[in-house]
């Protein structure tokens, strides 16, 4: 819960229009927490996948919410 606050909070920090080229020791900041909480939460959906297998009815792709959780680490 604290990681995905986190990344809440940096994802409202991000000024885009302000800093596009990423050369502010702001943006280079925000940048290194966003690769920090892609890493967590692509960890944390490997482990699972370990732990309870990758496809059947109870392996975590027959979870709704895990499949939800798949997409979205891999569209980041």
């Amino acid at each position: 819960m604290l990681v995905i606050l986190l990344n809440c909070v940096t994802l409202g920090m991000y000024q885009p229009c302000d800093d596009m080229d990423c050369l502010s020791d702001r943006c280079k900041i925000l940048q290194v927490f966003d690769d920090f909480i892609f890493v967590f939460f692509a960890m944390e959906m490997v482990l699972k996948m370990v732990a309870l297998g990758i496809f059947g009815k109870k392996c975590y792709l027959g979870d709704t919410w895990n499949r939800l959780d798949f997409f979205i680490v891999m569209a980041g």
